[in-house]
């Protein structure tokens, strides 16, 4: 099995031998006590023979299946480098897109939607790139790396909206791993709860904190958006004075595809959003 077909060759005549002259009877001599032996001797010598040509077969093909096993991991690893490389292509050459067309539009509303548009998608991208890079650092496939993730869409979402301000994000994750869908939409709620302090909480200044922070606790997993902005009256809302409102409504459907919940509170200095699900098992 481990030393080819010679070494069990070898050590079936080595065997054989030994078994005929010092075990069968005459000992100490090739010689049949019993006519019949000989007939008997070679049945037994030709039977381990045969185990020795199974085992050199089986072993020639756990070793063809191992070295096909190889070239499909090979060539899966090829193609998945091809696919993220595209991917991130696309991903690239649509928000250039967009942000081309919003440097060129008048509209401040059609800029607004580009822009935030141009969050989603970004979100999206930090998505695929965690996932590939967990996927190639041994880590379960189908997980996502929540504290890398959220850092990435963070900075993004800093570069873009906070750039000219003294608005701060404050990020502090719990290292875990989420599937991907859910990472994505969890990523999803961040951006449109940033996007909204962006354009609501801090109408009057300059400054600000954003802190967002992600942990859990083996069985449940949590998310918080809160700012220091101006809040949103009557406890409900998201900062536009409309709880029903498209940016609303979004929020609440990523939290529900992440398989959470989301609570609203303000005190009038400020807005604070939870959403809580199940971590998977």
């Amino acid at each position: 099995m481990f030393g080819r077909w010679q070494a069990g060759l070898t050590a079936w005549l080595t065997s054989f031998l030994f078994a005929w002259y010092f075990v069968l009877p005459t000992e100490g001599s090739f010689a049949f006590e019993v006519a019949g032996d000989g007939a008997r001797t070679v049945v037994n010598g030709t039977a381990a023979l045969v185990i020795v040509i199974f085992a050199e077969i089986f072993r020639r093909a756990v070793r063809e299946a191992v070295r096909e096993r190889d070239k499909q991991i090979t060539a899966r690893g090829l193609l998945l480098r091809e696919i993220d490389h595209r991917m991130r292509n696309n991903f690239a050459i649509v928000e250039s897109f967009i942000k081309l067309q919003s440097r060129s539009t008048d509209s401040l509303s059609a800029k607004e939607a580009l822009d935030i548009a141009s969050g989603r998608l970004h979100s999206f991208a930090a998505a695929h790139k965690s996932l590939y890079e967990s996927y190639n650092s041994d880590d379960v496939a189908s997980l996502v790396d929540m504290r890398a993730y959220l850092a990435e869409i963070t900075a993004h979402l800093s570069d873009a909206l906070f750039a000219g301000d003294d608005v701060k994000i404050r990020l502090d994750v719990h290292e875990t791993q989420m599937p991907r869908e859910k990472a994505a939409a969890i990523g999803l709620v961040v951006n449109e709860l940033v996007t909204n302090a962006a354009k609501h909480a801090f109408r009057d200044r300059q400054d600000g904190e954003v802190a967002i922070s992600f942990d859990e606790d083996g069985e449940n997993w949590r998310l918080t958006v809160a700012d220091n902005g101006c809040g949103f009256e009557n406890g409900a809302g998201n900062g536009q004075g409309n709880g029903a409102s498209l940016g609303s409504d979004l929020v609440e459907a990523f939290a529900l595809q992440a398989g959470g919940a989301i609570s609203r509170e303000s005190n009038g200095a400020g807005a604070r959003f939870v959403v809580t699900g199940q971590h998977p098992e």
